[in-house]
């Protein structure tokens, strides 16, 4: 039976009490959504000074930007697996992480990896283009649709090969990497930003030591401390 069918039945019968499980409501709320992000959106179009500063952002608003700028800003609110050793070096326990993970820490914020992958996620807060300083797809090949990124949705040009900046907080258990899996190990992929992102190569030895603090970033999740073992 439908949930259409369920809803018009205890409708009908009047026992909203039998009805109205947690399943429900769910499915209420993505009934009720898109209405109430049109409604936000024409909130925020008449807010003149709110609207300048978002439509500086997204361009326009509509229930689809809005959509977008909530789910951004509920990505950034908070760590889903927390208590991961390098939280706890952050909260002073020196003794956290060892050595190498420490000078990996350095060298990820000496290089720049910072400019983009920031913040309480280690990314995850913002879109940047893949191929900064060097043209990635043009040196790979073989173009394909997703390879378009942002552009997919938006249709403008400057968002060709715009992605949005992934959180490293699992990166270490995450393997393939990019948009497409094409990259296959940490290794491989901190070699594709430091050339394409940054504009630099980085030595073995020192992309050896990032992954090492990298794999510092899983914490716990439903009690479990997540490891990065695999590398």
């Amino acid at each position: 039976v439908s949930r259409w069918a369920q809803f018009a039945a205890y409708a009908r019968d009047g026992v909203w009490h039998i009805w109205i499980g947690f399943d429900h409501i769910l499915f209420l709320l993505a009934l009720l959504l898109p209405a109430v992000l049109l409604w936000r959106a024409r909130q925020w179009q008449a807010a003149e000074t709110f609207r300048a500063a978002f439509v500086d952002v997204f361009k326009v608003v509509t229930a689809f930007t809005v959509a977008h700028s909530i789910t951004l800003a509920l990505a950034s609110f908070g760590v889903i697996t927390p208590n991961a050793k390098f939280d706890r070096y952050l909260r002073g326990d020196k003794a956290a992480i060892n050595a190498d993970e420490l000078r990996g820490y350095q060298l990820f914020k000496n290089y720049g990896c910072i400019a983009c992958h920031q913040g309480v996620n280690v990314g995850g807060n913002m879109f940047q283009k893949l191929g900064v300083v060097a043209n990635y797809f043009a040196d790979r090949g073989h173009i394909t649709v997703p390879d378009g990124g942002r552009f997919n949705v938006t249709k403008r040009e400057e968002d060709r090969h715009v992605f949005r900046v992934p959180s490293l907080r699992l990166v270490a258990l995450s393997e393939p990497y990019l948009h497409d899996g094409g990259e296959k190990t940490l290794e491989d992929v901190i070699g594709v930003m430091a050339k394409y992102q940054l504009g630099r190569s980085i030595p073995k030895e020192h992309i050896d030591l990032i992954i090492a603090f990298l794999k510092t970033l899983p914490g716990e999740y439903q009690g479990r401390l997540l490891t990065g073992d695999k590398y």
